[in-house]
């Protein structure tokens, strides 16, 4: 049975290309560009592991904390990575205290990431 992805991101390319790099691997992905789209998806999909930017609508913006949480609260099983250009001990703390598995520094190597994914899906929560 193949494993569920959703990745959130503003940027449509990015988009693209981790949906094709991770359904060339084998699992089941669908994008969401921005935070309501993909509380959209989450409440009408299930999904082992969600991939989603810190900063979905602006410079200052913090949505992707906004989607750990709703997918803590709501799917605890699923696995959350929050990429971002902009982590701090701060910010790593308050991702922690949300339930963030992984927070990783964008750009990420695809090959690095598909290893994080695959990791964390193979460690049950």
């Amino acid at each position: 049975m193949s494993q569920n992805i959703l990745i959130v991101d503003d940027e449509s390319s990015l988009c693209w290309v981790l949906g094709q790099f991770f359904t060339g691997a084998g699992y089941r992905v669908d994008s969401a560009q921005a935070l309501d789209e993909a509380l959209g998806l989450m409440t009408t999909g299930r999904y082992d592991l969600v991939i989603s930017d810190l900063r979905l609508s602006g410079t200052q913006s913090e949505e992707g904390l906004v989607l750990a949480d709703f997918v803590r609260r709501y799917t605890p099983a699923t696995r959350v990575v929050l990429l971002t250009a902009f982590a701090s001990p701060e910010l790593s703390a308050r991702a922690r205290e949300l339930g963030v598995d992984l927070l990783l520094p964008k750009p990420q190597p695809l090959p690095s990431l598909a290893q994080h994914v695959s990791q964390l899906l193979a460690a049950a929560r």
